[in-house]
């Protein structure tokens, strides 16, 4: 009677795991590599064969960031809370998983893991181990499904990697989306100040595809003729979209507007705002991604 009993259990219990799904690279077929590798992002790829892409992303930044996007070909329907483990390799015997912590992966999203959990899991990875996400399965029956990162070819697409985050400017689209550049009294020539800003924004727009338009808006202060002012702000604005020219962007994209004494943003009657008012204010539009 025992012998049946213990047989049943280990037939259920096998039943049980063959309605378990696994999703993970093999050896034949365990690829990385850099789709996106630019002074302004930095992306590490990983198909993983019957569900979906995996990817590690790390964009330009004043902070170390790196986020971790698991995309499957099917959306989840339901929010979950997955246990993210760490796996040894089949060959090394004798090694536990253990766990490395648990996530959300929200409904109609891609799964996402940031920081320093992301960090970890590149460096399991690194390590020889595969960080593998489990979770209930609404699409097979609540059943827990694993999907697995394969360390397997990784090394060399993560060299390459580190490489690119080493080369990533310290700024992002934030920083210099807004600027104002101010003026001499009459002057129209751009300070040091001015070129060392306007060589920053230049050498992120140059590889961000996704910028549709330099607005660039000259001011004056009240002092002088009105005719002679409008002709500063707009000859101050030109001599900023000339020096974006040089420096390699798109001239098209860049649209200048002079105001001469329109829209003051301090007291003409001082010193320090007429020196205030004397500007030109650079505001950088994106396409959403």
């Amino acid at each position: 009677m025992k012998i049946q009993t213990m047989v049943i259990l280990l037939l259920c219990i096998n039943s049980v795991v063959a309605e378990n799904k696994s999703y993970n690279a093999n050896i034949e077929n365990s690829l990385w590599y850099i789709s996106s590798s630019t002074p302004i992002q930095c992306t590490l790829e990983h198909p993983i064969p019957r569900y979906g892409q995996a990817y590690f992303e790390v964009k330009a930044s004043k902070n170390v960031n790196l986020d971790f996007i698991l995309h499957s070909k099917k959306v989840l329907p339901k929010m979950r809370l997955v246990t993210l483990k760490s796996v040894p390799p089949h060959w090394k015997p004798g090694s536990e998983a253990y766990t490395l912590g648990k996530v959300k992966f929200h409904q109609q999203f891609d799964g996402y893991v940031t920081r320093q959990k992301a960090w970890r899991m590149l460096s399991e990875l690194e390590d020889g181990k595969y960080p593998t996400f489990y979770y209930q399965d609404w699409y097979n029956n609540d059943q827990i499904t694993s999907v697995g990162l394969s360390s397997i070819n990784f090394l060399k697409s993560y060299d390459e990697f580190n490489n690119c985050i080493d080369q990533l400017l310290p700024y992002n689209f934030d920083d210099i989306a807004y600027s104002i550049l101010k003026y001499n009294k009459n002057g129209t020539k751009l300070t040091s100040f001015s070129k060392k800003r306007l060589k920053m924004i230049g050498d992120y727009i140059k590889h961000d595809e996704n910028i549709s338009v330099i607005l660039v808006s000259g001011y004056s202060d009240s002092y002088g003729a009105k005719y002679r002012n409008l002709q500063l702000s707009e000859q101050r604005a030109t001599s900023v979209k000339n020096y974006l020219a040089q420096l390699g962007l798109d001239d098209d994209k860049i649209q200048v507007r002079g105001y001469g004494e329109k829209h003051h943003v301090a007291d003409n009657r001082n010193v320090l705002g007429r020196m205030q008012n004397r500007r030109v204010v650079i505001s950088i539009e994106r396409e959403d991604i």
